[in-house]
């Protein structure tokens, strides 16, 4: 049964390299894209890259066919993101945010020298077809993704690459059975970035029909078949420079070698991505049957893992334990058993800090409503042109500049009331911490999972010494993986050689420590807005929230509030406007106390409560 796992590896083999010449060399590059408002620019960027690379090793320009969106189409098909404006945070979590944060220029992609194929699968099919009739044996084709991928929970061989178009796709099982058609003797190897691409890891099964893998199909991808890759990350867009697909060019133009490549975008990508290949899947799924359950897998592993490092092998594996451990700067595992332990910590630690976020986001985005909201009432010209209608009908510049006009007359209702200026920087301050750390601790997790598999790695090649027949298959396929272009060899200045490795993570103790200066203040209430009928009734104004629940044991059930009661605000500061009392409660720090004026029946009264902390989020498995 095939196993679906949230782990990578790093076979390091001293094997030969073998040089592809320039006309046994073919490339299939795909960026389908999708849509236009989803296919980044960062993908082209890539595209770009990788022409680059294949000229500078001399490989025909007949030779590579890429696939890209609506292909030479001059239609518009690429969105480019400007950088945010000054003060965009104002508009975060209000009903316009999606209108007008997330505007984009779209452009058409266009690669000089290079004709564009549409990305479809009618145009895969076709470029599969003409290949067929060029390739030879013993020829090699790579087939380059960068593009946006989905997961199927059931099997990974329905995973798949994003194509251009609705409900355009090809999953791994389907472009197995096009590779089909390639000859026997063509050695296919991917090089996919997109999310769950580890699914393609198993295009070998789709191919070849066999138990045991020829050495005809193989690959590296950026990730397990169950994870996302960093270009779903919402941090990946404008940037470039990043990822998987970056580094793994990167470095082959540096080391011509693909496993070499593989070694270095183990430890230099530093983003949530796990590099790995189809020998590592493989040899993983041979160790979870050998040790039967996963409840074994970890002491089975480990063993093993023993046994080959008292025998003095595998000390390159055992370097780059140490190269990944320095540079996130987490020590060393001594066991896997140690892993996982670290590995559960870690994910209790994104789960608060998950819990948070949420928290944040949530009291920043009512924040920012309540004072949109009085912004309008103020100026009912604005109301005019913020009209969703309005804003569907204008372009990506045309909703930028909206923006921009609005932020500038915006912001200063909120500069000018020092109280709010100074809650509005607590909320931003806190929420950009949070996520900050949070996206750091992915990363140490990615780190974490990468080291697993170079442990996993070592058991499972000390495993097949005494099971010919996997032996064979793992040999196949690392030989398959051993591919290499010839680019010219360069070599690192002596400065950089004998400079240390940069650490640029703090300790996780560093982060725990930051994060624990940014909770959130909690009282264990819920309440909803007055509506209106009800606050003119009573001659309260927009801000006032009725109680519906308190938790016991909290900070407001200690306090003496009710369900029923109705939160004015502050004895200095009634709440004027919608939506004030959450960010109020989440900007005041643990441990201060809230004097909170509330309406309790026809009587008011003021009750005072100190701010205590959320209750621990637990994960459920």
């Amino acid at each position: 049964m095939r196993v679906l796992f949230l782990i990578a590896t790093l076979l390091s083999l001293a094997a030969p390299v073998r040089a592809a010449t320039p006309g046994d060399l073919y490339v299939l590059a795909i960026n389908g894209g999708g849509d236009k408002l989803d296919n980044f620019a960062s993908h082209l960027e890539h595209l770009r890259q990788l022409v680059a690379l294949l000229a500078t090793a001399g490989v025909p320009r007949d030779h590579l066919v890429v696939l890209a969106s609506d292909g030479n189409n001059p239609a518009p098909d690429l969105a480019t993101r400007e950088p945010e404006p000054e003060n965009a945070w104002l508009l975060q979590g209000t009903l316009i945010d999606p209108l007008l944060r997330d505007a984009a220029i779209y452009e058409n992609s266009v690669l000089p020298g290079i004709e564009l194929r549409p990305a479809t699968l009618a145009s895969l099919s076709r470029a599969l077809a003409e290949l067929r009739a060029r390739l030879r044996p013993g020829d090699t084709l790579l087939v380059y993704v960068t593009d946006h991928g989905s997961q199927s929970r059931r099997d990974p061989l329905d995973n798949r690459i994003s194509l251009w178009g609705e409900h355009e796709s090809v999953s791994a099982r389907r472009l197995g059975a096009l590779l089909a058609r390639l000859p026997p003797s063509v050695r296919v190897v991917s090089l996919m970035s997109q999310c769950f691409s580890g699914g393609f890891a198993y295009l070998h099964e789709a191919r070849e029909h066999r138990r045991f893998p020829t050495g005809a199909t193989c690959g590296y991808f950026s990730s397990t078949p169950d994870r996302p890759a960093y270009g779903c990350y919402p941090e990946v867009r404008g940037q470039k420079g990043i990822g998987h697909s970056f580094e793994f060019l990167s470095a082959l133009a540096r080391r011509g070698h693909f496993p070499a490549a593989h070694a270095e975008v183990m430890v230099s990508d530093e983003t949530p991505d796990i590099p790995l290949r189809s020998s590592d899947v493989y040899l993983a799924e041979l160790l979870a049957r050998a040790a039967g359950s996963p409840a074994r897998e970890a002491a089975f592993t480990g063993d093993l893992v023993r046994q080959a490092l008292a025998s003095g092998a595998f000390r390159d594996d055992s370097r780059l334990i140490d190269r990944i451990a320095a540079a996130y700067n987490t020590p060393r595992p001594a066991t896997q058993v140690e892993l996982d332990q670290r590995e559960g910590e870690l994910m209790a630690f994104l789960d608060e800090l998950d819990a948070r976020g949420k928290t944040w986001e949530g009291a920043l985005g009512d924040f920012n409503q309540a004072n949109l909201d009085a912004f309008l009432s103020s100026r009912p010209g604005w109301r005019t042109r913020l009209d969703q209608r309005a804003l569907r009908r204008l372009d990506g510049k045309g909703l930028r500049e909206v923006t921009l006009s609005l932020l500038a007359e915006l912001a200063p209702t909120v500069e000018s009331d020092p109280t709010r200026l100074a809650e509005a920087n607590r909320l931003v301050a806190a929420l950009s911490t949070t996520d900050e750390i949070s996206y750091r601790t992915e990363i140490r997790l990615a780190a974490l999972l990468r080291m697993r598999f170079v442990f996993t790695s070592i058991a499972g090649r000390v495993w097949i010494k005494n099971h010919a027949s996997e032996a064979k298959a793992v040999e196949a396929l690392t030989r398959c993986e051993d591919l290499a272009l010839a680019v010219p060899p360069t070599l690192p200045r002596i400065a950089e050689q004998l400079e240390p490795a940069k650490v640029s993570f703090p300790a996780l103790a560093e982060d725990q420590r930051r994060a624990a200066t940014v909770k959130p203040g909690w009282l264990g209430i819920t309440f909803i807005p007055l509506g209106p009928g009800r606050r003119s009734s009573l001659g309260l104004a927009d801000g006032a929230a009725q109680i519906t629940s308190v938790a016991p044991r909290s900070p407001a059930a200690t306090a003496g509030l009710r369900p029923g009661d109705i939160v004015l605000g502050v004895p200095s500061r009634l709440f004027s406007r919608a939506s004030e009392l959450r960010p109020f409660i989440a900007s005041a720090n643990p441990g201060s106390v809230l004097a909170l004026e509330v309406l309790r029946g026809k009587s008011r009264v003021l009750v005072r409560s100190t701010v205590g902390e959320a209750p621990s989020m637990k994960r459920k498995n």
